[in-house]
């Protein structure tokens, strides 16, 4: 087996074992546990934490760390549809399907959503709280993506083989940025941002850039969009939970 097929097998446990941890790190809250400090903040938690600017320099800074990074990738957008397209085995289809699924907002928001009602049922508003505030950076990420995608009108490699330069704003074409890859990313950032467990961010971020790398292989996005995907998950969820938090706050 290669090595790269060692890797992609690595994501069905792992995807396993990122599902548990919402409900593992949520149940480490226990009243007869006062002196540990909460995997799974509470909402009270949140509405005490110090105030701080939505919007930062390092937003910027990120914004053009974003530019750069899409502008090199452009760059690369016709090898990497070469290369990536010749991972054509039963394997690789296989967990290309599964990690699609993982940046597919009918799977995911469900999927949370499901979570979120049996804490309910266990009377725990301070996980419902947490699955909120996730599911809301999670929406606010698909949404953006798809105005962007609708704005910029780039045609997917399958409509335009070896020319991803096609581009024609509010033409209907919609590969720009791919919004898998932004759900996922958007998934990632919002559980990172909502549980202090430190292993978090080395399972839920490469589940995340597996969806990518399984929208490049099936021939649906270019390496470009996923990256600009990615980016913009990544920020828009993080603030989206971060203008939640403050709402808490504010009441």
């Amino acid at each position: 087996m290669s090595m790269r097929a060692l890797r992609c097998g690595l994501v069905l446990p792992a995807l396993a074992l990122a599902l548990f941890s919402a409900r593992a790190s949520a149940g480490a809250l226990s009243p007869a546990l006062p002196a540990s400090p909460p995997t799974w903040p509470h909402s009270a938690a949140a509405a005490a934490a110090p105030a701080h600017p939505l919007f930062t320099r390092g937003d910027a800074w990120f914004a053009a760390a974003t530019v750069a990074s899409v502008a090199l990738a452009t760059r690369v957008d016709r090898l990497a549809a070469d290369e990536v397209a010749e991972n054509n085995g039963a394997f690789a289809v296989d967990v290309s399907r599964q990690a699609e699924r993982l940046g597919s907002g009918a799977y995911a928001i469900p999927a949370l959503l499901a979570v979120g009602a049996a804490d309910a049922l266990g009377h725990r508003p301070d996980r419902i709280g947490s699955l909120v505030r996730i599911v809301e950076g999670v929406g606010a990420a698909g949404v953006a993506a798809a105005a962007v995608k609708i704005a910029v009108g780039r045609a997917r490699p399958y409509q335009a083989p070896g020319d991803p330069d096609v581009i024609r704003p509010f033409s209907g074409n919609e590969s720009f940025p791919s919004g898998h890859t932004a759900i996922a990313f958007a998934i990632a950032a919002a559980i990172d941002r909502e549980t202090s467990a430190r292993w978090v961010p080395y399972v839920a971020y490469p589940l995340a850039g597996l969806v990518g790398w399984s929208r490049m292989r099936d021939g649906k996005h270019w390496s470009s969009d996923i990256v600009a995907g990615a980016a913009l998950g990544y920020w828009t969820a993080r603030k989206a939970v971060d203008f939640a938090r403050r709402r808490i706050r504010s009441r």
